[in-house]
């Protein structure tokens, strides 16, 4: 397993080459060994829109994972969600997740909630008095 975090430090390290054609060639070759590669991007904005990649590379990933931060009641909060399982179904849910000395815990969807992936959670139905 390589894991690469993150790319924008890995694009430093090139020093003006091509960052796209760059990271293409090492993946391919990780994969020509059965290696896992692990690339973590992290976007510049907290909340606002949702970009999966400023880079524009989210074409090499098999699987994307991301994690948004949300703010309910002026507490900040976090949810996690599959964006894209290549060659497979998965669940399209958001869910809450919090960091616990115990490890990662991930709660219940938040399937009462829109705006999740703005930063501005929405309460909609019936969940305003069960708020996550």
């Amino acid at each position: 397993v390589v894991v690469i975090d993150s790319l924008a430090g890995y694009q430093k390290t090139l020093h003006g080459e091509e960052f796209t054609s760059s990271i293409y060639d090492l993946c391919a070759y990780l994969k020509s060994w059965c290696v896992t590669t692990i690339l973590i991007n992290d976007v510049e904005a907290i909340t606002g829109d949702f970009r999966v990649t400023e880079l524009h590379i989210s074409y090499l990933a098999d699987n994307i994972v991301f994690l948004r931060y949300l703010e309910i009641r002026g507490a900040l909060r976090k949810a996690i969600g599959v964006l894209k399982k290549r060659m497979s179904h998965f669940e399209q849910t958001l869910r809450e997740f919090v960091i616990t000395d115990q490890g990662i815990e991930v709660g219940e969807p938040l399937m009462d909630l829109r705006g999740i992936l703005f930063g501005v959670p929405e309460w909609v139905g019936r969940s305003k008095e069960r708020e996550p």
